[in-house]
């Protein structure tokens, strides 16, 4: 989920994958495999520590670490000692964190455009931004097929804010920043993506570049 796109993204489901974004841009809803952190005090934990003793105490049940131990032992909290270190994701029925609510407050307001990719919007409470973003918001749905009826998206021509990009989120993507005239600036991000995506994208290009080199030889005859 977008807020206003210089303010804000709020990550569902893609935990880690935007690493390179600052910090007080993104929201990790779901928390995240990329932060550590102890469960009775909260208190933070580098997460190259955690990885250090991950290695060191936890046992390897794929078997592919000759160094792993062969015994688990619990990983306790420098502060108060507990055993309860873990990733900072969000078990079933845990809290969201309060960072999620507090950018709802502050944020919320000025949302002129909610971009909602890839997502059942089944689960609350995030998917209430759907119905709490203000009435002159845009809303664009990318996704396979229709969700949130429910919430108040509409379908169809006669909807006025809500608009539906169906299809594979990069291809869709992809196209609108094609005709956004941006996609010259995804260039050098083909090496960072996952495979597929990286495949998708230097496919699009491709055929950017081709239809490019048509035009102007249409435009030159």
């Amino acid at each position: 989920y977008f807020f206003p796109i210089a303010t804000c993204l709020i990550m569902i489901g893609l935990e880690g994958q935007c690493a390179d974004l600052p910090r007080d841009k993104v929201v990790d809803v779901h928390g995240s495999m990329g932060q550590a952190h102890c469960e009775i005090c909260d208190s933070p934990h580098g997460f190259d520590w955690f990885c250090s003793a991950v290695r060191s105490q936890i046992k390897d049940v794929t078997g592919q670490d000759p160094n792993a131990p062969e015994v688990s032992t619990p990983i306790p909290c420098r502060v108060c000692g507990q055993n309860t270190v873990k990733p900072t994701i969000v078990l079933f029925r845990s809290n969201l964190p309060i960072e999620f609510f507090e950018r709802i407050r502050t944020d919320l307001p000025s949302v002129d455009l909610l971009l909602i990719v890839g997502t059942s919007l089944t689960v609350a409470p995030a998917n209430s931004l759907v119905y709490k973003v203000p009435h002159s918001a845009l809303r664009m749905v990318v996704n396979n097929e229709p969700v949130g009826t429910r919430l108040g998206i509409r379908y169809g021509e006669e909807s006025t804010r809500d608009f539906f990009g169906q299809g594979k989120c990069d291809e869709v993507f992809l196209e609108l920043m094609l005709h956004l005239g941006w996609i010259d600036e995804l260039k050098g991000l083909a090496d960072d993506l996952p495979e597929e995506s990286a495949k998708t994208l230097r496919d699009r290009l491709a055929s950017a570049n081709t239809s490019g080199c048509a035009d102007d030889v249409l435009s030159d005859g």
